[in-house]
Order: C-alpha cells, then structure tokens, then sequence
C-alpha cells in the first residue's frame, strides 16, 4: 500500500512539470506567425481634425456655438499661435476639474494661459449660434 502512494506520488511529480513545459511550447510555437503591424502609419493623418474631434468629444461640446468655439481654439494652434500641449494639458485640467461637464472649465483656463502668452480668446457666448427655423 505503501508503495503505490509513493509512486503515485513520483508520477504525478513527473508529469506535472512536464504538462507545464509541453504547454509553454505550445504557446511559445504559435506566437511566432503573428502578423506584425508596421508601427508608422503609412497614410498621413491630419493632427488637427483629431485634435478637434477629441476636443468636441471629450469636453462634452454639444451644441453648434460650443464647437464653433473648439474649431476656433484649434485653428490658433494650426496657425501657431497656441501650442498644442497647452491645448491638450487645459483639456486634461478641465477633466479634472468636472469630468460631467469640464467645457467651462476648459474655456477658463485656456482664457487665462492664452493670455500669458498674448493670444486673444474671446468666450464662448460670442460665438454665434445657428439661427433656427420657425416651426
């Protein structure tokens, strides 16, 4: 009786390593005809309009004055006048602050550090918003 605990026992300790190691180069084997995806994009993508779209989505811009006023912050980082980290570092803020609604958030502050470096950005209710049909 004594004897078949100990090979039950010897057998089991062979074969457990063993199942490890068979399913590790099962895995390892198949990892090798992967596919690899090149990591630079072959087609030029525009950084702006992503730029934008993130700005519109992610700051919760719903109505058409709120994303007139998105395009016009992404139009004075196209023409160099705002940097797209201070852009991008207000949004995150903005977030930060209110992650239910950061718009106001972000316009304050990009307000205030657009200042610093001598950009003019007026406030959202000066943008117009479309006029609207008479039922």
């Amino acid at each position: 009786m004594m004897k078949n605990k100990i090979s039950f026992h010897t057998l089991s300790s062979v074969l457990l390593p063993l199942s490890v190691c068979g399913t590790l180069f099962i895995f390892s084997s198949s990892s090798s005809a992967q596919i690899v995806i090149p990591t630079t994009p072959s087609i030029e993508i525009d950084r702006y309009a992503s730029l934008e779209d993130q700005l519109i989505n992610r700051l919760h811009a719903v109505t058409e004055q709120q994303q007139a006023y998105i395009r016009f912050v992404v139009r004075q980082v196209k023409e160099g006048k705002l940097e797209i980290k201070l852009v991008v570092a207000m949004e995150r803020y903005a977030i930060r602050r209110r992650p239910d609604f950061p718009l106001p958030f972000f316009e304050r502050a990009m307000r205030l550090q657009a200042a610093r470096v001598g950009v003019s950005l007026p406030a959202i209710q000066s943008f117009v918003a479309p006029a609207r049909l008479a039922p």
